[in-house]
């Protein structure tokens, strides 16, 4: 029993001694790189070598050996520094620490083809911006042609993230953002954001990430920080540096009332919207500058036009007319404006209160509210809208606006018959062909539009479907419908819906259905969500289209989901009426009459005119 105690005794003196050791030589090794720096600052360079020689011999860990190396280096004994480098790394190969101050020492002795070699094993790693920065240098050296495909591609992303990580440069994030853009991944995008912006730029490019992944609160929090650093005029660095470029005011505040729009907050849209238009318009204090203004005409000419729709949504005449007519005169060729002055100037010359009853109380020299705030109304002339429209169109031979010029003067000519705008549509065709069955694309839909007004069915399909045979050559080498769908990505929306309709008349349900799914889910941002949203870019009226193929095909919960979106969407309340009635058709044929009546009292709330509402409803209440 004793013998035992002595030999476990033992035992723990002999680790108590290893360990008094081992602390010992750590406490020496410190002692010693300590007095070799006291004999360098003292200029005793010799004294320090010796030192330096008997510390290389006691190297036990890596951060020891870029100890002894650093005092190497700083003696200008290369030889021996890249040594003890060396030595350390035969039993540390995968030390990232030496591996990185290796990497350096190659690369600042001259030796770049085997830093950059050496530098690959640092990918990933805390120290990868030393290869992101050799391997940019050395592309950069190799071949000043790179294609933008090359440094958007997932290599290069991967270095930029490298690089980011190692120096906090927000550029880097940016570079390996636009990467995923490319290939549509807006979610990959946007979860690369950084904590915090750094400029107005930064927080910009970041909004329009979060924007195209529809995160439309993020991407306000940043449009908000970007108009801080503008207002405040603090647009620089973290770490002080001016940046080179800044956003435009306007950009930033078009794209933040699109946000507010987006969340349904359209007073606050309007808002920032007002505010703008009050600085230029007013001369405020903080009025853009004549340079802001020119490089963006177009799009604050599209904000005055949102701000004058929303008046007009609000039965705000008077603020629609001033500011359709401020537009008209400040950018005299701003087509959508153009068009929207032509259509008030169309609606504020209807007499739309001379029924019987009005004209003779108006005889009796009586007056109601409605009556007089009718006569109220500012009022534009067609014929003042006429000659803006077609002054401008002598200047910028615009055919969106060529079309609506002919569609405005339609409309005030009462007296012309379907012959004689028949005639006009294909004098039209025919002045504006520019092949064979081509057309620019105003002039193309103008014409399938007014053909179907017109009942000219078979016309009409004829007309567009050579139009689209010859601007998309199908039907060449392969059957005409098979080269339809595979061209889909090539087509304006306008064209795939209309390709959808014709399809739809011909009863070809499995083609209808892939050019609604096209049109309705994969143009604009849709197709980066995986189908769940409704386009921007598509037709409401093709989503109602494209519910009822699904409900006519036995998927009423999909139907149902994407009623519920389109009638959401609507703007018209007869549209929104006939989509509450066919969502009371699905509830019905799903034994919910609660649900169904629901829909049904709705929709003719909305439409009291739905005789079809009128008669489901009548039904469900006998």
């Amino acid at each position: 029993m004793n013998k035992a105690l002595l030999v476990c005794a033992a035992i723990a003196l002999c680790e108590a001694l290893l360990s008094c050791s081992s602390k010992a030589k750590a406490v020496s090794m410190t002692a010693a790189l300590d007095e070799a720096d006291r004999y360098i600052a003292q200029g005793y360079p010799k004294d320090a070598l010796k030192i330096l020689s008997d510390c290389e011999k006691r190297i036990l860990s890596p951060m020891e050996a870029i100890g002894v190396y650093k005092r190497y280096m700083a003696l200008d004994k290369t030889k021996a520094a890249e040594k003890t480098l060396k030595n350390s790394l035969k039993k540390n190969p995968d030390n990232v620490e030496l591996n990185a101050v290796y990497t350096y020492f190659l690369d600042k002795t001259g030796k770049s083809d085997e830093a950059y070699k050496r530098a690959a094993s640092l990918r990933g790693t805390r120290y990868g911006s030393l290869y992101a920065e050799y391997f940019l240098r050395r592309q950069a050296q190799e071949d000043t042609q790179r294609r933008q495909d090359f440094y958007l591609s997932p290599e290069m992303q991967a270095i930029y993230i490298d690089a980011y990580n190692g120096s906090g440069d927000n550029a880097w994030l940016r570079n390996a953002a636009l990467s995923s853009m490319k290939k549509g991944e807006y979610g990959d995008a946007s979860q690369m954001a950084p904590e915090q912006t750094k400029s107005s730029s930064d927080a910009y490019f970041w909004a329009l990430v979060y924007y195209d992944n529809k995160k439309y609160g993020e991407a306000a929090e940043c449009l908000l920080a970007a108009k801080s650093a503008l207002d405040k005029k603090e647009d620089r660095f973290a770490d002080g540096i001016t940046e080179s470029r800044s956003v435009n005011p306007i950009e930033v505040a078009s794209l933040l009332s699109d946000c507010y729009v987006n969340m349904g907050e359209d007073k606050e849209a309007e808002r920032i919207r007002s505010e703008l238009i009050a600085q230029i318009t007013l001369g405020g204090s903080e009025k853009s500058s004549a340079a802001e203004i020119g490089s963006t005409e177009s799009l604050l000419g599209t904000m005055y036009l949102n701000s004058a729709l929303y008046a007009l949504q609000k039965n705000d005449e008077r603020a629609a007319y001033n500011v359709l007519t401020f537009v008209t005169q400040k950018w005299p060729d701003n087509v959508s404006a153009l068009i929207a002055y032509g259509n008030f100037a169309y609606n504020s010359s209807k007499r739309i209160m001379d029924d019987p009853l009005t004209k003779s109380l108006r005889d009796a020299g009586v007056v109601s509210t409605d009556m007089k705030r009718f006569d109220e109304r500012p009022r534009v002339a067609v014929s003042d809208a006429l000659v803006r429209m077609k002054e401008s169109l002598a200047r910028t031979h615009n055919d969106t606006l060529y079309v609506a010029v002919l569609e405005l003067e339609e409309k005030v000519d009462d007296s012309s018959g379907d012959r004689t705008r028949l005639g006009r549509m294909y004098r039209v065709l025919e002045r504006n062909a520019t092949a064979a069955d081509l057309y620019p694309e105003p002039i193309a839909q103008y014409a399938a539009h007014n053909l179907l007004r017109l009942d000219r069915y078979d016309e009409a399909k004829e007309m567009f479907l050579k139009y689209l045979a010859a601007r998309y050559k199908l039907g060449k080498d392969r059957p005409f419908e098979e080269d339809l769908v595979l061209n889909l990505q090539k087509m304006s929306v306008w064209e795939v819906e209309y390709a959808a309709y014709f399809a739809a008349a011909e009863k070809n349900t499995d083609l209808t259905k892939r050019l609604y799914e096209y049109a309705v889910y994969e143009t604009g941002y849709s197709s980066a969500y995986g189908g769940a949203e409704i386009s921007p870019a598509a037709a409401t009226e093709s989503a109602v289209n494209l519910a009822m193929i699904y409900s006519s095909t036995g998927n009423k919960d999909k139907a149902l989901e994407l009623y519920g979106r389109a009638q959401s969407r609507a703007t018209d309340n007869y549209l929104k009426s006939q989509i509450m009635y066919r969502l009371a058709c699905i509830y019905d044929a799903k034994k919910d009459a609660a649900a169904a009546v629901k829909a049904l009292e709705y929709s003719l709330y909305l439409d009291p005119a739905n005789g079809n509402a009128r008669l489901l409803l009548g039904k469900f209440k006998q």
